[in-house]
């Protein structure tokens, strides 16, 4: 399979071996390559909880009006954005300590992302946030595809009851329900518009 089938390959599926197992090593190197997703200025503002405890996953069905694959997947990702990591000290210290910048260069640095975030202050607000854990998330549906298993992202929950039943910080904000699993079903295949429907080139 060459990369652009295997991307195409992606579905949404909703029907997974309730049974299987998916180890706790492999679900950190699945998220640990997810993190390679791009972010605004790298500030990386995602938080990931994993749940593969059934009794729950079966909790979070309810959360989830009812939708059977949060219970029978072998691992449910809840995924947050957290406002607070659009701090530029903290990314700026992050990139020094990693190499990425020298310390002669911090000081302009730090204030280049200053100013870009002065002319586009929403990408450090929920906005800016929504967009970075969309990039964060469909990354980790196809690592999760990479490592053999299956997901369908998730709108549809009451997320103010799983933050309340997980004792989740308030100032997280939840943005999607990712079960994951062996699919027993295959998903839907895409359907899509016409690409003349909504592509065109300017010459």
């Amino acid at each position: 399979m060459n990369y652009l089938d295997f991307l195409n390959a992606r579905v949404s599926v909703r029907n997974f071996d309730s049974d299987y197992v998916i180890d706790a090593s492999i679900i950190k190197e699945i998220v640990k390559n997810a993190a390679n997703a791009p972010s605004s200025n790298n500030f990386q503002p995602w938080k990931v909880i994993a749940i593969v405890n059934k009794e729950k996953q079966a909790k979070l069905r309810e959360f989830a009006f009812g939708q059977r694959q949060v219970e029978t997947a072998s691992v449910v990702f809840v995924i947050f954005g957290d406002l607070e990591l659009y701090n530029v000290d903290k990314i700026m210290n992050f990139n020094l300590n990693k190499g990425i910048i020298n310390l002669s260069d911090l000081e302009s640095k730090s204030h280049r992302v200053q100013a870009y975030l002065k002319m586009h202050p929403e990408d450090a607000s929920i906005e800016g946030l929504k967009f970075d854990l969309g990039l964060f998330s469909m990354n980790l549906m196809h690592a999760v595809r990479a490592f053999g298993y299956d997901s369908v992202p998730m709108r549809g929950v009451d997320f103010k009851s799983v933050m309340d039943y997980l004792n989740i910080p308030n100032h997280y904000e939840p943005m999607l329900l990712l079960p994951v699993g062996k699919a027993s079903k295959a998903g839907n295949p895409h359907i899509r518009y016409e690409l003349s429907e909504f592509f065109q080139i300017i010459t």
